[in-house]
């Protein structure tokens, strides 16, 4: 568990130096968020994704079996197809009746307010790919081999496996920093994490995870 902890702390640090790295490379150092291209918005996020998925190596070899796919159950079955309808299921139907009845307690008309901020600045077909390649492929495999390969593992091998699932889903949600999004991401992850248990593979979890992502880049480009 202190790895896992340890090994998050590590991945930003090396997310947030690559991504100053790569400002100052760039001439945009001291320019304002709003404002830097969206190439380089993409780009910057890829140092923290090696990150996280550098630190699970390094795990795997100095205090796992050094077999990395053995470690993290990272592989992918023909019936993990499945989770590419987990994943649309989750966005299209089960997340608006959540945030349906949230929003009799709070204002939620800011929810997609971070993506759609995102998505808007992906112009043209390069934009686009950019924002496919980041937020619908990067993001769920780096993501699923962290969250549900190293700390759900981690959780499971020190408590029970209840414990590992919302622990881990908690720790996802957390991370995004993003307090509106909480209960979705938070659900979402512990849907993503009863799938890693159930099928001892992170296969179905990052077909999800992906569908998850893209069905919202789909929706927010066809508003646009």
């Amino acid at each position: 568990m202190g790895l896992a902890i340890a090994g998050w702390l590590v991945a930003s640090i090396i997310g947030s130096v690559g991504a100053t790295i790569l400002l100052a490379a760039t001439g945009h150092a001291n320019q304002n968020t709003n404002r830097l291209p969206f190439w380089l918005i993409a780009v910057e996020q890829l140092p923290l994704y090696v990150g996280l998925v550098g630190v699970t190596i390094v795990i795997s070899r100095q205090w796992g079996t050094s077999r990395f796919r053995d470690d993290y159950g990272v592989r992918f079955r023909l019936v993990d197809a499945w989770g590419f309808v987990i994943g649309v299921v989750m966005q299209l139907v089960f997340l608006p009746i959540v945030y349906g009845i949230l929003s009799t307690f709070v204002d939620t008309s800011s929810l997609d307010k971070p993506a759609k901020e995102l998505t808007d600045r992906a112009k043209g077909s390069v934009g686009i790919a950019l924002l496919v390649l980041v937020i619908v492929i990067g993001a769920p495999i780096a993501e699923e081999i962290f969250f549900r390969g190293l700390v759900m593992r981690s959780i499971a091998a020190r408590y029970s496996d209840s414990i590992a699932v919302v622990g881990s889903a908690v720790m996802f949600a957390l991370v995004h920093f993003q307090p509106l999004q909480f209960t979705g991401l938070a659900l979402f992850g512990i849907v993503l994490a009863y799938c890693a248990r159930r099928t001892g593979r992170l296969g179905m979890g990052m077909a999800a995870h992906m569908s998850f992502n893209a069905t919202t880049v789909v929706v927010l480009l066809t508003r646009r």
